[in-house]
């Protein structure tokens, strides 16, 4: 087998064990926080968009320090490190006794781990250039493979076995893709790593990466519509929940759904993006994105949530891996970890701002509120990829 294919197979398998890890407990935190004495709608509502805005803003300032290590240390050290801070910080969050302790480890968790980043630089950096387009795909599909089997297996375990030894297994499921990620073998020349600090010139730092940052405010832009409603689904779920059947499972079964959704965007936008036409495809991802969005807002039963949640999810994950494709191909090779590690941080910028707005949002205004918000905000980010697609016709194939 090529090398670059087999280094892919166990980056995926890594990925979708850090996904599984990640999302077998945390989608849950919103009854575990009721678990730790949070009582009340509107404060349950405003812990559970804290939480979810806790690691962004850590994880902002920390993945371009990651990014610019892995361009001189190695991609392949970053990824060790992210899965096994990972694999630490789920276990502590399991010991945690209170709100505060637990969003203590959630703010750590933004400092040491960015799987997601830190494996996809290493996937493109070890892939060749004409296949970077399927690489992005597999591995975005990675993202979601994990985020489907988590939340559907975690959900049943929380409700058997309760929310805190959830996180002990979400803890195990980091370090398996720690223990994956050793078999990963990268070519990688390491520069010596200088000790002083560095003469900070503005004019001259900032050219090489401002044509890329076009790209970067995109998936800002993407990622805070696309999960300005997380934090408030299990919410949902729990008003609407079906008789008989655990309420986590049920919130497991809408997150699992949605994720296989988004599995199949990936692997499918993935492809069809290595055909060209990337800016339009974007432009459509977007836009339906938000229509099906815009229609949660009427969702009242389990049985429209789940398709039309789904629905949105398909879309917006097949717009993510299309702006990573257009940002690889806007970077040489030596700065890609640098040009992921700012992408990241713009994420992390966009979860952290979903979370606290997601928060508020659903406390103050109501459900409808949230999802009539991130619907204008997708159609905004389609309306800016089509303005982009008429500008530059050949990169919109």
């Amino acid at each position: 087998m090529v090398e670059w294919k087999r280094n892919l197979g166990f980056l995926w398998a890594a990925q979708v064990f850090s996904l599984i890890g990640f999302s077998f407990a945390l989608p849950f935190v919103p009854f575990y926080l009721q678990e730790l004495g949070v009582s009340g709608r509107e404060q349950v509502r405003l812990w559970s968009g804290l939480f979810n805005a806790g690691a962004g803003i850590p994880l902002a300032i920390a993945t371009p320090i990651w990014g610019a290590l892995a361009d001189r240390l190695g991609r392949k050290p970053m990824s060790l490190r992210a899965s096994l801070g990972g694999a630490q910080l789920l276990a502590f969050m399991g010991l945690a006794r209170t709100p505060g302790m637990l969003l203590v480890f959630r703010v750590l968790q933004g400092v040491f781990t960015g799987t997601i980043t830190a494996n996809l630089t290493l996937a493109v950096a070890g892939t060749p250039e004409r296949n970077q387009g399927f690489a992005i795909g597999l591995m975005n599909s990675a993202v979601f493979a994990g985020n489907t089997l988590g939340p559907l297996v975690g959900g049943l375990f929380a409700d058997l076995f309760g929310f805190r030894r959830s996180f002990y297994l979400s803890s195990l499921s980091l370090l398996i893709s720690f223990l994956i990620l050793l078999f990963v073998k990268e070519q990688f020349v390491r520069q010596p790593l200088r000790l002083r600090w560095p003469r900070f010139n503005l004019a001259r730092s900032w050219s090489p990466w401002r044509p890329f940052l076009p790209v970067i405010s995109l998936i800002a832009l993407l990622g805070l519509a696309g999960n300005l409603a997380v934090p408030i689904y299990p919410l949902l779920v729990q008003e609407i929940a079906l008789p008989g059947l655990g309420v986590a499972t049920q919130a497991g079964i809408v997150n699992a759904v949605a994720g296989l959704a988004v599995v199949l965007a990936g692997l499918l936008i993935g492809r069809l993006a290595d055909r060209g036409g990337l800016l339009r495809l974007g432009t459509a991802c977007a836009a339906s994105a938000g229509v099906f969005l815009g229609t949660l807002a009427a969702a009242r039963s389990l049985w429209a949530l789940i398709p039309l949640r789904a629905a949105s999810d398909f879309s917006f994950g097949g717009g993510d891996p299309i702006l990573n494709i257009l940002l690889a191909r806007q970077v040489g090779p030596e700065r890609r970890g640098l040009a992921f590690g700012l992408a990241g941080s713009a994420r992390s910028v966009s979860w952290s701002l979903a979370g606290m707005l997601g928060g508020v949002l659903s406390a103050y205004a109501g459900f409808p509120a949230v999802f009539l918000t991130g619907a204008a905000l997708f159609l905004a980010t389609a309306g800016l990829l089509y303005r982009r697609a008429r500008r530059v016709p050949a990169a919109a194939g």
